[in-house]
């Protein structure tokens, strides 16, 4: 799943191992999008509703689209694809009301059990496979925001450590040395292929306090 979703991670920085963080999108931009997207789709099927009513009870209207078949056929192409052109960005919003991350580090290992309560797939890496560390700034409508990104070979098992207004270069260095691994161009990213992977169900580790 792309990190790019994501925008909010606990704890805002990494500290130390073993580490857990959960990230979660953020529910109040999709509710807006929700609140936006709704009444249109509403307001077209309402109309489709009316001219497929007028078509089966009137019989002015239920004779023109006989007559004129391909024009009936072209509205119902219109309908459908306006009504699938609005179904996809909604699927997406509803999806990230619900959809979370949940991020273990310890042991030389990454754990990640990512998706929703209807859907959800753990995963594990071993932390030596990753590349290294990239600082990432991400530009968007919302505004500029600084990434860590532990970054993978396999574009969809690189990991979002940290989301902030604004990360440091000792900050950077930090966190990279604390998991073993030197910072690297974010570049990288954007040159990596996804490769899909067969999930299981399996918690993640609890985390040994003192």
């Amino acid at each position: 799943m792309r990190v790019a979703i994501y925008d909010e991670v606990e704890p805002p920085l990494p500290d130390q191992l073993p580490l857990r963080l959960t990230q979660t999108c953020s529910q109040r931009e999709a509710t807006i999008w929700l609140a936006f997207l709704v009444p249109i789709a509403l307001g077209i099927l309402a109309v489709a509703g009316t001219v497929f009513l007028e078509t089966l009870l009137v019989p002015e209207t239920r004779a023109y689209a006989l007559a004129h078949p391909v024009t009936g056929l072209a509205l119902i192409m219109g309908f459908a694809t306006v009504g699938y052109l609005l179904t996809i960005p909604a699927r997406r919003l509803v999806a990230r009301l619900t959809t979370s991350r949940n991020v273990y580090i310890g042991d030389g290992m990454v754990h990640v059990l990512e998706g929703s309560n209807a859907r959800a797939r753990c995963w594990a890496e071993p932390l030596n496979n990753y590349l290294g560390v990239a600082a990432h700034m991400r530009t968007s409508l919302a505004g500029t925001r600084h990434e860590l990104i532990l970054i993978h070979p396999q574009r969809e098992k690189s990991v979002l450590l940290s989301v902030a207004p604004r990360t440091t270069q000792g900050e950077v260095a930090r966190v990279a040395g604390m998991l073993g691994h030197n910072e690297i161009t974010p570049g990288v990213l954007y040159r990596l292929r996804p490769v899909r992977e067969v999930t299981s169900a399996a918690p993640l580790p609890e985390v040994a306090h003192a």
